[in-house]
């Protein structure tokens, strides 16, 4: 028995060998680990017990660590055809097991790439791209499909897309095959003076009929950046027509300068009927997608992404300041009104080090002046958030 195990290791040795003369796989990935403080994340809110009457804040206080790994790897083939693949292991919050950290893997990225040509296709568990340079809308997002590239020229690419949602005869509808799919068209575009946009637009064909709703409809946007003298701007405006309800529109400027080694901006948008920005956009409070940003989810939290609450118009300025090549100090001051839900004044900041290459750690202290709006038009300054995360992170 010894025996066979050992040559059955020997051919898989040998098979990896082989594989390796005649395949390149780099492998890159990242890591963390993150201890947070969160403080009125329900902004006061409270539930009622039905039967005893008693009133419990939905969520006043939280401590929370949390941890994740993620792998990925690219194979290319001798012809230039590719693979790529990415893990996550053990990502959740520290709580015995139970939240995530055991888990053996969850895969977001799975996807093979065939160049031909001046086109690309690339099929499998891919990425949406939408927004992505402003990450204003559908950002850092993957679906199931496919992505032809057209590439007429270095500064035009075009980007035929169709992504399956819902397969309905995987689910039990093995006769009308009733799918929920997307199609998509981008167009990805750069101009003389470094000047550069892309837009596009995808359509949901919803055709899924026992799921009591109807998510027909396009959405999608436009998105710029270039200098303009000393001002780097940028912007975006998308639209979401999805579902029976109203169209929801938003969007944003801004405009920054360099001084030194300071950097400040100025940016300003809205989100108006039912639109809501991807979670990345905004500042660390508000929108942003940072680890103490106010998002939805357990624990009584609130969704603090633009357009979430309602009709919503925002104002800020964005700080950076690099103390040394190891340093970079950050703030914001921001505004934002959300419709009959309240308003908010947030002051933040971040410290980033880098403690080797490759090894960094960041710390984000944030507080939220909330104010309930038509409800209460003072500032409660018992129920307005504070939060601040300590996050380790390594990258390779």
């Amino acid at each position: 028995m010894k025996k066979v195990i050992a040559a059955a290791a020997g051919l898989m040795l040998v098979g990896t060998m082989v594989g390796s003369a005649s395949a390149d796989i780099v492998f890159s990935g990242d890591a963390r680990a993150r201890a947070l403080y969160q403080s009125n994340y329900d902004l006061g809110s409270s539930s009622v017990d039905e039967e005893t009457g008693a009133v419990t804040r939905n969520n006043e206080k939280d401590n929370l660590i949390s941890s994740r790994f993620r792998l990925q790897a690219r194979a290319n083939a001798p012809g230039g055809a590719y693979a790529v693949g990415r893990l996550a292991l053990g990502n959740g919050t520290w709580d015995g097991g139970n939240s995530g950290t055991t888990s053996a893997s969850t895969a977001d990225k799975a996807y093979i790439g065939v160049p031909m040509g001046m086109t690309l296709l690339e099929a499998g568990r891919t990425p949406t791209q939408g927004l992505e340079s402003t990450k204003f809308f559908e950002h850092d997002i993957t679906r199931d499909g496919a992505r032809l590239f057209i590439m007429p020229t270095d500064a035009a690419t075009i980007e035929l897309s169709y992504y399956i949602d819902y397969e309905a005869a995987v689910n039990g509808d093995n006769i009308d095959d009733n799918d929920d799919s997307l199609y998509g068209l981008w167009v990805d575009l750069k101009f003389a003076g470094d000047w550069g946009t892309r837009m596009g637009v995808l359509y949901r064909d919803d055709q899924v009929l026992n799921d009591g709703r109807d998510d027909d409809g396009a959405f999608g946007g436009i998105e710029f950046m270039g200098p303009g003298g000393p001002v780097a701007i940028s912007g975006a405006f998308a639209f979401d027509d999805q579902g029976e309800g109203d169209t929801g529109y938003g969007g944003f400027l801004m405009g920054g300068m360099q001084f030194g080694a300071t950097s400040v901006a100025l940016t300003a948008g809205f989100a108006q009927d039912g639109f809501v920005t991807d979670g990345d956009h905004g500042f660390i409070m508000l929108g942003g997608g940072e680890s103490i940003t106010l998002n939805t989810g357990s624990r009584g939290r609130t969704d603090m992404r633009f357009g979430a609450q309602g009709d919503t118009w925002w104002i800020g300025v964005p700080v950076s300041f690099a103390v040394s090549e190891m340093l970079t100090v950050k703030g914001n001051l921001a505004y934002a009104d959300m419709d009959e839900f309240g308003e908010a004044f947030e002051i933040s900041g971040s410290v980033i080090y880098a403690i080797s290459d490759g090894a960094s750690v960041d710390l984000d202290i944030g507080y939220l002046a909330y104010s309930q709006g038509d409800f209460d038009d003072r500032l409660d300054a018992e129920d307005s958030p504070f939060g601040a995360g300590l996050t380790f992170n390594v990258s390779f």
